[in-house]
């Protein structure tokens, strides 16, 4: 999809396999510059460089060009394809200095946040060349200005990006989504990035991870304050059901899931860990 002439956004799509039986349709946004060289803005879950390298050749360029790929956080979906973009293109990876342990070692990844099917969304690790930071700028293309904005909740070291010239905000995952699966590192950090977001005047059009691009002030507004709002509604019942010794584990997490009347198979180390950073206040 064009979003300016050099600014276009690919939907991945994958499942995320909670058994054999259950499996959960998901997408992910992979962002492309097209300038004087090619600069990706995520990549997908493993397995898509195909469909990457396919939509840089039916746009007239060659996937060789790729010279830079900035990674928005370390979560398997956005991390997937890196390491084989990286080999074949010869490109730098980027990304913030918070990600880079769970960028470089996957297994340790795996240990912390156990994504179910996670060696099905990337099954190898990625050096980091060089850190990003709060505020820094960046020039993909000579009017494709990037300003990154560290955004840590989702995960620690989570990256937005404003497009300057374009006014577009690329909010990666920053914006949780009303009834989807609670994911996220840092409960206070999220909702302090939610804030940031609102109060950010510098675009006429949202983009996200996980949502078609948005130009309508009242659908980026209903977005966000749907988000902050589910947010609230977790840590309500997060901070009444976490309590006293639990009796077996994932316990208080199940409690969770069924009075927030979300599918039974969110019971699980993911969604628990989110719950259990409501209590680090």
């Amino acid at each position: 999809m064009k979003l300016t002439e050099k600014i276009h956004l690919l939907k991945i799509d994958f499942d995320i396999t909670f058994s054999p039986e259950k499996k959960l349709p998901r997408f992910v946004n992979v962002l492309i510059i097209f300038g004087d060289k090619i600069t990706l803005v995520d990549t997908g879950v493993k397995g898509s460089e195909g469909r990457i390298c396919s939509y840089i050749e039916e746009n007239g360029r060659d996937s060789s060009e790729i010279e830079t790929v900035i990674l928005s956080h370390s979560h398997p979906d956005h991390i997937g394809s890196a390491a084989t973009i990286k080999e074949s293109a010869g490109c730098e990876v980027l990304a913030h200095r918070g990600e880079v342990d769970w960028i470089q070692n996957i297994e340790a990844q795996n240990v912390e946040r156990p994504v179910p099917g996670f060696f099905n969304l990337v099954d190898r690790p990625v050096k980091v060349d060089k850190f990003l930071s709060d505020g820094q700028i960046m020039k993909a293309d000579d009017c494709v200005t990037l300003k990154l904005i560290h955004s840590p909740g989702h995960s620690k070291g989570s990256l937005n990006i404003s497009f300057i010239e374009d006014k577009i905000l690329f909010t990666a995952d920053s914006i949780p989504l009303k009834n989807d699966i609670p994911n996220y590192d840092n409960y206070s950090d999220l909702m302090k990035t939610l804030e940031r977001i609102k109060s950010c005047p510098d675009y006429n059009l949202l983009l996200t991870s996980w949502t078609p691009p948005l130009t309508d002030i009242s659908e980026m507004k209903k977005l966000i304050d749907e988000g902050e709002s589910y947010m609230l509604k977790l840590d309500d019942v997060v901070k009444k059901t976490y309590k006293g010794r639990e009796s077996e584990p994932l316990s208080f997490c199940r409690m969770a899931i069924q009075q927030l009347g979300l599918p039974p198979f969110l019971v699980n180390p993911v969604v628990d860990r989110a719950f259990r950073s409501h209590l680090k206040d």
